[in-house]
């Protein structure tokens, strides 16, 4: 199953699921406020390009952010001294 995640701030999806050609394949709809997901079954491939090309400006591709610190940006990590000393000695 392959699920597609639109957005859109006026929360009006009709011409999505109104439309002939996706209307045929849509298995799975999820409807919340400004987010519409819709879930078809792998084997319709020509109709993903389809929905890309023709909505592709409202799809999303993450839900939630990822908030996970950056090493180097976010914090300065422990540098361990034993990786520093000198080979001579």
């Amino acid at each position: 199953m392959k699920y597609y995640t639109f957005y859109r701030e006026s929360n009006n999806f009709d011409d999505i699921l109104n439309d002939l050609i996706i209307k045929k394949i849509i298995d799975e709809k999820i409807r919340w406020f400004q987010y519409l997901i819709i879930g078809m079954n792998e084997k319709h491939e020509q109709t993903f390009s389809y929905i890309t090309l023709k909505y592709g400006d409202e799809m999303k591709q993450e839900l939630v952010k990822d908030f996970s610190p950056v090493p180097g940006v976010d914090y300065i990590p422990k540098r361990d001294a034993n990786l520093y000393k000198k080979a001579i000695e």
